[in-house]
């Protein structure tokens, strides 16, 4: 019975998926028995090392994507090459980011531009572009049809990158709306992919200051990610989520708060590391989690106020936190926060 209530889809369908629970069917809280359930090694190997990653198990994430890169199965690669990118900037092998990276515009480059294996690279290239470098002109250069052309299963991640890349340039209406439909419209249930799209709409909704609904998309999230402890997307998005993660979880879920505050400040030090040394930025790392949330809001133009209500402190503790910001820093005025944060 149970297996009929929560089936794995044929290997048949997954042959050419390379994500394999991001894109999985599987009700909240299946997530293990959905991985234990694929018959193919590999991908079982890929969807648990998938479900390590999302759980803040880097390191052992990381072992397990570094020995599918090493396979030669191409079926596997695309993934192969995404994990290890992710699980070195939440906790493996920082080093191993660029030289992944450059192995992965190799097989772009080497493989034919019409084919499946091409166009789903290009879309992972993309991803990787959006979670590094975080700037919209470095991000996506050039966008042309093919970067979509991908399997309809990772459908709903390629727009959750392209919505990120729209909030990079300002287009927050469209990137929410974007996502927002994308969510209504895409298979369901399938979690890991209902999470990233939840947050960038949450954290569009943030930027246009329409708090409700911030919410709203902030605890569908949550509710999807809680019941198999997906924390690492809430890591991932933590400074782009503003306060977001104070006010929904501080006092309601300590435990898993301060799990997530454990895993983002691993994640953004070793994504600053990254990102300075790719584009030249100043990204602070010398920030705390609170820190960065606050220069962050300070930075997009929330007044202390603001700033107070979305993180559950008093606007004397935010301006006392403006002061020890301004101080590392080394900057007087709001204006310069931007040089230093996302």
């Amino acid at each position: 019975m149970e297996d009929q209530a929560f089936p794995v889809r044929s290997p048949l369908l997954l042959e050419n998926d390379p994500l394999v629970l991001t894109t999985g069917l599987f009700e909240p809280g299946m997530a293990k028995a959905f991985c234990e359930r694929i018959t193919d090694a590999n991908r079982r190997l890929l969807s648990l090392a998938e479900l390590a990653y999302f759980r803040g198990e880097a390191k052992e994430a990381h072992a397990m994507f570094r020995r599918l890169a090493e396979d030669t199965n191409e079926d596997n690669l695309p993934a192969a090459i995404l994990g290890t990118i992710m699980t070195s900037l939440a906790g493996g092998e920082i080093r191993d980011v660029l030289r992944v990276y450059e192995s992965a515009r190799q097989l772009c480059m080497s493989a034919d531009r019409s084919s499946e294996l091409s166009r789903v690279g290009n879309a992972l290239l993309l991803y990787f572009n959006m979670l590094v470098y975080n700037h919209a002109a470095i991000r996506f250069p050039s966008i042309g049809p093919d970067a979509f052309s991908v399997p309809r299963s990772i459908r709903p991640m390629a727009i959750y990158v392209y919505a990120g890349y729209l909030l990079g340039t300002g287009d927050v209406s469209r990137a929410t709306g974007l996502a927002e439909g994308a969510l209504v419209f895409m298979d369901r249930p399938c979690p890991v992919s209902e999470i990233y799209l939840a947050l960038i709409i949450s954290r569009g909704y943030m930027l246009q200051k329409v708090w409700d609904k911030a919410e709203y998309y902030f605890k569908y999230a949550w509710e999807h990610a809680k019941p198999d402890g997906l924390y690492m997307p809430f890591a991932e998005h933590r400074g782009m989520l503003f306060g977001m993660l104070e006010k929904c979880l501080r006092y309601e879920e300590p435990q898993a708060y301060k799990k997530i505050l454990e895993l983002s400040g691993a994640y953004h030090k070793r994504w600053a590391y990254i990102h300075n040394k790719l584009t030249g930025e100043q990204i602070s790392d010398a920030l705390t989690a609170i820190e960065y949330n606050v220069a962050s809001m300070a930075a997009k133009g929330l007044s202390n106020g603001e700033i107070a209500e979305l993180t559950g402190i008093t606007v004397n503790s935010v301006r006392a936190h403006l002061r020890n910001i301004f101080n590392k820093l080394g900057i007087g005025h709001r204006k310069d926060l931007g040089r230093f944060v996302i």
